[in-house]
């Protein structure tokens, strides 16, 4: 066995100590109950699977032949395991597609906590302006040092113009975050969902090419 194909099984066997460490650290702590948590380290396995793919090509580079016995039964452990993996990359693609209604329920339900209140503060405003007395505006033109002369009415005008710019700036900003948010994750879903989809694919196709380990 020349020394080059050493090297290659050695990095190919690192890699794959780099994988089990990435996989016991994103369990760690485990949130099952939490569809953003899941999302997320699903994507997470996806966006890191070359590293274990190129793990395994390194590892099995090559057939059976200079391998110790000690070795033969490890490479027949990482070839079922290789199986496993593929499962895994499965069911994930479950996961990627099931999870973000929630996500995207509770990311709008964070914008409508942030920016209703604003919203109907602006409401209230308009509101109170429109039912407001003579005196009551005349009263609020005082607190807020308006020049003498101003036309009370006019100043009313103005107040409601300016509440109802403002609830419709929220209600924009509400809607281009909430557009916003849906967009990545539907993204993010689709190129996470056809990433875990191809990796099965590629991790069942190493399970079925190391037939001659499991013999």
């Amino acid at each position: 066995m020349t020394p080059f194909l050493v090297l290659f099984r050695f990095v190919g066997y690192g890699l794959l100590l780099l994988t089990l460490f990435d996989v016991v650290s994103a369990f760690i702590p485990p949130q099952l109950s939490n569809p953003g948590w899941q999302f997320q380290t699903a994507g997470g396995f996806v966006e890191r699977s070359a590293v274990p793919l190129i793990g395994y090509i390194l590892v099995f580079y090559d057939d059976r032949e200079s391998r110790k016995k000690r070795e033969l039964l490890l490479l027949k452990l990482l070839s079922w395991v290789a199986l496993l993996a593929g499962i895994f990359y499965f069911a994930l693609v479950i996961v990627l597609f099931i999870t973000p209604p929630n996500i995207n329920k509770n990311s709008e339900d964070q914008v409508n906590a942030q920016l209703n209140p604003r919203i109907t503060q602006a409401q209230q405003i308009q509101s109170q302006l429109k039912t407001a007395q003579p005196a009551q505006i005349e009263a609020l033109m005082k607190n807020g040092r308006v020049p003498a002369g101003t036309d009370p009415q006019a100043f009313k005008s103005k107040l409601m113009q300016e509440a109802a710019t403002a609830e419709q700036n929220f209600q924009t900003q509400a809607t281009i975050t909430k557009n916003g948010q849906r967009l990545a994750l539907f993204k993010n879903a689709i190129k996470w969902g056809l990433g875990a989809m191809v990796t099965g694919v590629l991790f069942i196709r190493i399970w079925a090419g190391t037939a001659w380990a499991r013999q």
